[in-house]
């Protein structure tokens, strides 16, 4: 009896963290920013005074995601570097990132915006609000999922 033995040579390549980090937060750029902006243009529809707004246009949608997502980016860098537990601190941290960054668009309704802007309507504020929300629901899970956990198992 003869058996036939077939030896493969399979190479894995492993992404680099950084490698991985950048392609997960520009796509959490991307797809957060997207989001908004579908967000922003809905709400401008059923409420003209979110786009007549002067605080808020298109390209500070897109610019505030991206800064928010880029400080994300570096607390997920440090929680990672730091915490035994990562995936449970960033979700903490990520947390209290997301309430802080409402004091904005609540402030920018109670007359505390843009100098020489007027205060926001509250439909502009819920808007703004729920625009942080949509990009923290968008990127904490990919870079806990994608990254943190990942990471963790190589």
């Amino acid at each position: 009896m003869t058996t036939k033995t077939e030896l493969t040579k399979s190479v894995q390549t492993e992404r680099s963290p950084l490698r991985k980090l950048l392609w997960v937060t520009s796509l959490a750029m991307g797809l957060s920013a997207a989001a908004n902006l579908v967000l922003y243009a809905i709400a401008g529809a059923i409420a003209p005074e979110v786009t007549a707004w002067p605080g808020a246009s298109v390209g500070q949608v897109v610019g505030a995601t991206i800064v928010y997502l880029l400080m994300g980016t570096i607390a997920l860098v440090l929680v990672a570097r730091f915490s035994s537990r990562p995936v449970r601190t960033y979700w903490v941290v990520a947390t209290i990132g997301l309430l802080l960054s409402l004091v904005m668009p609540v402030g920018a309704g109670m007359g505390y915006g843009a100098p020489g802007a007027p205060s926001a309507e509250m439909v502009t504020v819920i808007t703004l609000s729920l625009m942080h929300v949509v990009t923290y629901a968008i990127s904490v899970p990919m870079y806990t999922n994608l990254v943190l956990q990942e990471s963790q198992a190589m």
